[in-house]
């Protein structure tokens, strides 16, 4: 029974997780989505719950985190003015009042 929990030990001792309680949650919950994902697509059978499978992955270090790079937003998109919408505030807080009837 006990093989089915992660301890602290098991996350201070993975270097994928570096050692970060809320790390290791995130690769377990995404691993555990993915599985899902999976499943309900048809492509895989599973025969425990994801979280548990997620779990075991994680305890053999087959699990791992990518931080996002350099590539993933670039500096122009942030840079990038918003243009502004042709309704103005009082337009659409009116639209609002008229949507809820008052």
């Amino acid at each position: 029974m006990s093989d089915q929990r992660v301890y602290l030990d098991d996350i201070y001792a993975s270097e994928e997780c570096q050692g970060s309680v809320f790390r290791a949650v995130v690769m377990m919950a995404h691993e555990a989505r993915f599985l899902n994902n999976q499943a309900g697509q048809g492509y895989i059978q599973l025969n425990k719950k994801p979280t548990t499978i997620a779990m075991y992955k994680f305890k053999e270090g087959k699990l791992s985190m990518s931080e996002k790079g350099e590539n993933d937003v670039t500096a122009e998109a942030v840079n990038t003015p918003v243009e502004e919408s042709p309704i103005s505030m009082e337009q659409s807080a009116a639209d609002a009042d008229a949507a809820f009837g008052m």
